[in-house]
């Protein structure tokens, strides 16, 4: 057979071996928002508020914030101050989000009476528990020295997306422990647990300083 036939012959079968190689899991770029060094400086004391959820949405928001309480615990950044149950602010800063203006007089009582330096306020956006799972989230943590936002989050996670599969490979290829298990990713597909904790660490994962 002559070089040329032999590589007009291989042609087809390079290019078949080419669509089954599969590229290496990696990361998604997260939409988010970080304040400079001296505005991030004296935000260390901090409140995660119950989180809230959009129009429609129906779920348990409570595991979210557990997710994120334990996220920014690992983070070694903040003192994570727990929300008293009785305490009723987080009701009044939720609802004039919803219109557009945070309520800055009660962001102050909050911080005042707990001493705090921020608060941590979450929305669930959208939501879908069964296979392919979805979770969107809109996150920001307001410092109570400026009034204003000094980190935000808004993410979708939509497991019908291949970006998000390859994240979500990523995450546990790199940070989950090899405990033998033949399933790997797919078990954070089949438990809503596993895959907020999977979104909350990669939220958590943006705050960056240089």
């Amino acid at each position: 057979m002559s070089p040329l036939r032999c590589v007009l012959f291989a042609l087809p079968l390079l290019a078949a071996l080419g669509c089954q190689i599969e590229a290496p899991p990696r990361p998604k770029v997260v939409n988010s928002y970080l304040a400079e060094r001296a505005d991030l400086a004296n935000v260390r004391r901090i409140m995660v508020l119950p989180f809230a959820h959009e129009a429609g949405v129906a779920m348990d928001c409570s595991k979210v914030r557990d997710a994120f309480v334990a996220e920014l615990q690992k983070l070694r950044r903040f003192e994570v101050v727990p929300l008293p149950a009785e305490a009723s602010e987080d009701e009044e800063l939720h609802f004039s989000l919803s219109r557009g203006r945070l309520s800055t007089e009660a962001v102050v009582r909050l911080c005042r009476r707990y001493s705090l330096d921020g608060l941590f306020l979450g929305s669930v956006t959208s939501w879908r528990a069964y296979t392919p799972p979805h979770l969107g989230l809109r996150t920001q943590l307001v410092s109570v020295h400026s009034g204003a936002p000094v980190w935000a989050v808004d993410a979708i996670y939509d497991a019908a997306d291949r970006s998000t599969i390859s994240d979500l490979r990523h995450y546990t290829d790199t940070t989950q422990q090899d405990d033998g298990n033949l399933h790997g990713y797919e078990l954070s597909l089949l438990s809503p647990s596993k895959f907020t904790a999977y979104v909350a660490h990669r939220c958590v994962g943006t705050w960056i300083e240089d």
